[in-house]
């Protein structure tokens, strides 16, 4: 019997592991995280999700910057964000009212995330902001669905257009976009989603996507913008949702209130919408001036007042772009897990399918005291072989600087590559480490876990102990009663 430790604690981290529905970026995409019931910066059962982290409502100052962390520890490619705001002062509640920045008469207003990183993200509140008194950001990692197009990161020059082939051939009323930006100064970020038009001197900054049909989107940087140097799209059809309003008609300078009757925790509910511009030559289903914008007059449409029961969408009094507006709304619940996440189709390229035999949620944590011992998990490849791309480990790490030794172990437990170390970060979570460059391919039986290279019993490793698949072992090489969560993600041929 190995010497160890057996730390219990209330579960960190629940993920509804369903067909994903990715973040639709932008004022009208809304994945609220619920009230916590974990305490701060714990992890919500986030829908069509693995690994997640939300932070509650935090009060941000007018131009302040504030630095969250999220503790994912992977990489911030596979990141979905949601940004929300609270109106504490007005009459506005949950919104997203000016996302991405809106400026008039050179006051500035809203707010916008930006630099997400492994491990953090910004958020910053414009410096005449009246409606983002509170926000509350979600990171998360999306699953994917089977009929998905990612676009990479692609370069974009200042006023370019550029058309995306998703060739999905998939109605575009069935499709959501996901549109991210990146920079040098900012990082990922969504400074100016939309628009940002600027009074005097005139400018426009930013980008939005348009003009979405059954096999392309356009995506346009603003001719004067410089913080967009690249821009990633996601095309996608989700699941049917539990309301979908249709395109409904809203006047200029009016508000809509779609009235979902779904009685749900609006901190559980996903929410998206867009514009649709049916003029001859016009942007067709698009996110211009998302959140709204003042470009000689005032443009665009944000949601505001979500409830358990309505939400509501007012558009701009001056807004050329969205004469039709639809809602649909997905409600999230406990949500049976899946053993074998679905496949993440990038590029055309072969699909990623990550093997999990633990259910997301960690009761207890383990350490082990010995020098050299450790943990591992056997895993079966889906198909008769695959490639081994990365490894991942839910960690808690009291302190940074305390390294594990990575290894993968064929099915008679010798080394398929050479073992090597990799620091986690301090925190609780999930902690990826990069396999691909070893072009590692496995077929059957394979083991991935890690062993503690100097003396010491931190980090501890998550235990899930509902349902045990019999998979576990501590190294050297006894059966554990329960699952460890260790994960392997895997390319097919």
């Amino acid at each position: 019997m190995n010497d160890r430790r057996t730390i219990i604690r209330a579960p960190a981290l629940a993920a509804a592991l369903v067909v994903a529905l990715l973040l639709l970026a932008g004022m009208y995409t809304v994945l609220a995280s619920p009230a916590p019931s974990a305490g701060a910066g714990s992890s919500p059962d986030l829908p069509n999700a693995g690994p997640s982290w939300a932070s509650d409502w935090v009060t941000i100052n007018q131009n302040e910057v504030i630095t969250l962390t999220h503790n994912l520890g992977g990489n911030p490619d596979d990141y979905a964000v949601d940004l929300w705001f609270n109106d504490t002062d007005g009459t506005l509640g949950a919104n997203r009212r000016n996302y991405g920045g809106l400026e008039y008469n050179n006051n500035w207003y809203g707010a916008r995330w930006q630099r997400l990183t492994s491990n953090t993200i910004q958020v910053y509140r414009y410096p005449d902001d009246n409606v983002a008194d509170q926000v509350r950001v979600t990171v998360w990692i999306p699953t994917a669905v089977a009929e998905q197009w990612d676009s990479g990161w692609v370069d974009i020059n200042q006023h370019e257009t550029l058309t995306f082939n998703h060739n999905l051939n998939i109605a575009a009323d069935d499709l959501t976009v996901s549109l991210y930006f990146r920079s040098t100064a900012l990082g990922i970020h969504q400074a100016g989603f939309g628009g940002l038009s600027i009074d005097a001197p005139v400018a426009q900054r930013g980008a939005y996507w348009h003009n979405l049909t059954d096999n392309t989107v356009q995506v346009t940087r603003m001719p004067d913008d410089p913080y967009i140097e690249q821009v990633r799209v996601i095309v996608q059809r989700p699941n049917p949702p539990d309301y979908d309003s249709g395109w409904q008609e809203i006047a200029q300078g009016a508000a809509f209130t779609f009235t979902h009757n779904l009685n749900w925790n609006p901190g559980m509910l996903l929410v998206r919408g867009e514009c649709y511009d049916p003029s001859a030559g016009g942007l067709g289903v698009n996110l211009r001036y998302a959140g709204g914008d003042h470009d000689g007059g005032w443009r665009g449409m944000n949601l505001q007042n979500l409830t358990a029961n309505a939400v509501r969408g007012v558009r701009r009094a001056d807004d050329p772009y969205c004469p039709q507006a639809r809602v649909r709304i997905w409600k999230r619940s406990t949500t049976p897990q899946f053993r074998l996440y679905l496949p993440l189709v990038l590029n055309n390229s072969a699909p990623e399918v990550e093997l999990a035999y633990d259910d997301g949620v960690g009761e207890s944590e383990q350490t082990q005291i010995t020098l050299g011992s450790g943990f591992a998990v056997r895993f079966t490849t889906p198909g008769a072989s695959a490639r081994l791309v990365r490894a991942r480990y839910y960690l808690d790490t009291a302190a940074a600087g305390h390294p594990i030794q990575v290894h993968v172990w064929d099915a008679a437990h010798t080394d398929l590559i050479a073992p090597f170390t990799a620091t986690p970060p301090a925190g609780m979570g999930w902690f990826d480490v990069d396999l691909s460059g070893y072009n590692l391919t496995v077929s059957g039986d394979f083991y991935v876990g890690f062993l503690y290279s100097v003396q010491h019993s931190d980090p501890s490793v998550g235990v899930d102990t509902t349902s045990p698949d019999g998979r576990s072992y501590e190294v050297p090489w006894e059966a554990f009663a329960n699952d460890f969560m260790i994960r392997a993600v895997v390319q097919g041929p």
